[in-house]
């Protein structure tokens, strides 16, 4: 213990830096210039580097911050023109996925920059602002507002976009191809409000609001409703609406009742499931297909060392295909696959000290034919967490009634085993297997570097 005196200046800022580099190789089946009976495999040995600057109370005893991710990568084993046999496909790049400076007082709290947002609807990164306030007595309010981003967000690419557009629709413009909307890779304004109720005798709850303009014109517009209620054991409930108002209809819908005791709990669940699209997506004009799904799960905790669980579930596949398409005809002809798909899972973990396990058997039959999966991975660390070994074996067996290709025996193989250099730094390697009608042999190798430090 010691003790200084002076009249120096007492600075709290803290700064986190993460930084992850990870190599990979495997192979993946180009799509343009090959044939199932003569595939094109494209060899992918990519370099990635994620960097993270996180920065903590920059103004002594302010609750203000920074923080960012950015993904670089480069792919020495597919050039340029083999790239641009898969749609979406580059050979190198740069991704910002986040960046904002956050300030946050009592009840309210303010982001600025590019950022996730999450909900019930959807996620999605955008540039611009966000702001939230909450009083004590737990209401309060959000707005939120910037410019979409398409092409850097939570999955990393515009790919899997809601407005029916892709990175390929860039070289459809470039070619001139007619019919090529130039306002579909234009930027798109997007603004959202919600009512918030947090932490209410248990109690939380939100009503929301969202649209986005592309060309000027609304692009998406939706409504938002949900709602929480739990203390632990006992009553838990959770429901939530992502409602079109394009549409004039619900697109995705959540509700769960569970009861959670000691040694059991029970949950029973219904959901509707359905794309989250746009006014502009090519999938209004093909299909709005929502998914209606209910499960029922018992968790069974028993003293020791195991834990069990049981679910049964069922699903409907809508068919609101497009009358005047072909395939309208064949999804209502008679002996065309069911609508309807039901089945149940079963599985079990053991955990004893160092070591963990854990068994998952799925059985499914209906919509898209009968379905079995197994899946049994285990691990054990070592020396004091200093080691990791992890692996997983899995195994299916699919008869798909809609694509003959999609059936027999996949079996796959996952050994991933993690070392710790320093308290600040971590060495990965990822062997992945997998051995199937579709593809024969597929090998994936991935080696990971982490880094993490705070100044």
């Amino acid at each position: 213990m010691g003790t200084s005196l002076g009249g120096a200046a007492s600075h709290a800022s803290a700064f986190q830096i993460e930084a992850r580099t990870e190599a990979q190789a495997y192979q993946i089946r180009a799509w343009r210039g090959s044939t199932p009976d003569d595939p094109v495999l494209l060899p992918r040995r990519r370099i990635v580097q994620y960097l993270g600057l996180n920065a903590f109370e920059l103004a002594t005893g302010q609750d203000l911050g920074f923080e960012s991710n950015m993904r670089i990568w480069a792919d020495f084993g597919l050039p340029k023109g083999d790239a641009a046999r898969v749609d979406g496909l580059k050979s190198e790049d740069a991704e910002l996925l986040h960046a904002f400076v956050r300030y946050a007082n009592g009840g309210f709290e303010g982001r600025l920059g590019r950022q996730l947002y999450t909900d019930v609807g959807d996620t999605l990164a955008f540039d611009g602002a966000r702001v939230r306030y909450v009083s004590r007595l737990g209401l309060g309010a959000e707005l939120y507002g910037g410019l979409w981003v398409k092409g850097a967000g939570f999955l990393g690419s515009s790919v899997y976009q809601p407005d029916g557009t892709r990175e390929s629709d860039s070289r459809r413009l470039d070619a001139g191809v007619v019919g090529a909307d130039p306002s579909l890779d234009a930027m798109e304004p997007l603004v959202g409000a919600k009512l918030l109720l947090e932490n209410v005798k248990g109690f939380n709850a939100s009503a929301g609001y969202r649209k986005a303009l592309s060309d000027g014109k609304t692009d998406i517009e939706r409504a938002t409703v949900e709602a929480r209620y739990g203390q632990g054991l006992g009553l838990n409930v959770l429901a939530g609406l992502d409602y079109d108002l394009l549409l004039g209809k619900p697109a995705q819908a959540r509700a769960q009742v569970r009861w959670d005791a000691t040694r059991v709990a029970v949950s029973v669940e219904a959901m509707r499931l359905s794309p989250v699209l746009s006014a502009d997506s090519i999938w209004y004009y093909f299909a709005w297909a929502p998914r209606d799904e209910a499960r029922l799960r018992v968790d069974v905790f028993p003293v020791g060392l195991m834990r069990f669980y049981v679910q049964g579930q069922g699903s409907k596949y809508n068919e609101d295909v497009n009358p005047d398409m072909g395939i309208a005809a064949q999804v209502d002809a008679e002996g065309a696959p069911k609508s309807t798909n039901v089945g149940g899972s079963a599985g079990g973990a053991y955990r004893a000290g160092a070591f963990r396990s854990s068994l998952d058997v799925t059985y499914q039959t209906g919509y898209g034919g009968d379905q079995l999966w197994a899946d049994l991975s285990g691990g054990y660390t070592f020396d004091r967490a200093l080691l990791t070994l992890d692996a997983r074996v899995s195994f299916a067996r699919v008869s798909d009634s809609f694509n003959p290709r999609l059936t027999g025996n996949f079996y796959g193989a996952q050994v991933w085993a993690s070392r710790a250099l320093t308290r600040a730094a971590r060495l990965s390697l990822v062997v992945e297997q997998n051995i199937n009608p579709f593809t024969d042999s597929d090998t994936k190798g991935f080696l990971l570097f982490d880094l993490k430090a705070s100044l």
